[in-house]
């Protein structure tokens, strides 16, 4: 490595190179001078659970530019993943013990190595009732994951899957909404100098808030996520039937695609298209750089939003040609995601 380490490594472990105590380094100056004074000792380190080399590091202050970590002159490191996402399953895990401290939940969270580091994977195994639950990072073929499930399945009273953005194989979805009739996914937002884990319930066409882990539960069944019951329901509600076909004196309806044909149905064509885009740039996005990432993030949330919209669309909505103009946000949509996965592959 040459004497200017110019690679923007924004997370480390403090105290020691095999820590587990992630942080996030401030991108600006003056955040990173109160972080200073507030942390004198403080020393940190490339760790070995971030896949690091264990060398140590420095944190480097710039008005110009954002602030980073550096390694000393001439270190020999080849670790992957440095941007602020990547010590990820350090946070969750820190945030799961937590969490069961807390909750008065006799737990262990443990980092799992899938094979590809150790950040493929958490799980919490709570001790007492067996229940098991899997925060995902890695995105793995169905046929693995069906492996996994089994292994994990095999001494567990309940298993509850979670999976981070792009971890999902849309194969495996399918499995999970047809089994619990949701999915759980996760997510981390940067608070200081950590990240906190948010979690949602998704149907197919909607979803529930995402909320903080400290709103959740372990019940005898298993992880709960506020709103996820009633999510359920609400997906299996009969469908609105379509009013009866109007005189011959009243303009018909123009054709329509077979997306406008669904009624915003999940077998709807065009949301099985945007879905399936979604996940493939989720999954492109993750080794990506955080301008994309954030980017990827914004259309996942405008993509579950345009679901929910045109699954709340009635017969009557296709006879005004409301139904005509969100499946056209739709297909717009499409491409924007097609065109921002077709730059990352």
């Amino acid at each position: 490595m040459s004497e200017s380490d110019r690679r923007l490594v924004q997370t480390a472990v403090v105290g020691s190179a095999s820590s587990g105590l992630g942080i996030v380094l401030p991108q600006e100056a003056d955040e990173l001078r109160r972080l200073r004074r507030r942390y004198p000792a403080y020393t940190y380190w490339c760790g070995t659970q971030l896949g690091g080399c264990g060398g140590k590091l420095s944190d480097r202050l710039y008005v110009d530019k954002v602030c980073h970590f550096a390694h000393a002159p001439n270190a020999s490191c080849h670790r992957s993943a440095n941007g602020t996402d990547s010590a990820d399953h350090l946070f969750v895990k820190q945030d799961l013990a937590l969490w069961a401290r807390g909750s008065g939940i006799d737990a262990r969270a443990v980092l799992r190595d899938l094979g590809s580091g150790p950040g493929d994977a958490v799980d919490l195994r709570v001790r007492d009732s067996r229940q098991r639950v899997r925060f995902q990072f890695r995105r793995l073929p169905h046929p693995q994951w069906c492996s996994a499930r089994e292994e994990l399945a095999r001494d567990a009273a309940s298993l509850d899957w979670v999976f981070g953005p792009g971890s999902a194989d849309p194969e495996t979805l399918a499995e999970m909404y047809a089994a619990n009739g949701w999915v759980l996914r996760f997510r981390c937002e940067t608070q200081g100098v950590a990240r906190r884990i948010r979690i949602r319930a998704e149907e197919a066409r909607r979803s529930t808030d995402w909320v903080p882990l400290g709103a959740c539960a372990m019940t005898p069944e298993g992880l709960r996520v506020p709103g996820a019951r009633e999510l359920r329901r609400a997906g299996r509600r009969p469908a609105v039937e379509a009013p009866p076909v109007p005189p011959v004196a009243a303009p018909g309806p123009r054709p329509a695609t077979g997306a406008d044909r669904r009624s915003g149905r999940r077998t709807s064509p065009l949301v099985r298209k945007v879905q399936r885009l979604v996940d493939e740039l989720n999954a492109l996005a993750a080794s990506a750089d955080a301008d994309v990432r954030t980017k990827a993030e914004r259309m996942d949330r405008e993509a579950a939003s345009w679901i929910e919209r045109y699954g709340r669309l009635t017969g009557p909505d296709f006879w005004s040609g409301k139904a005509t103009k969100v499946a056209g946000q739709g297909d717009g949509l499409a491409r924007r995601l097609e065109k921002l996965a077709g730059t990352l592959r």
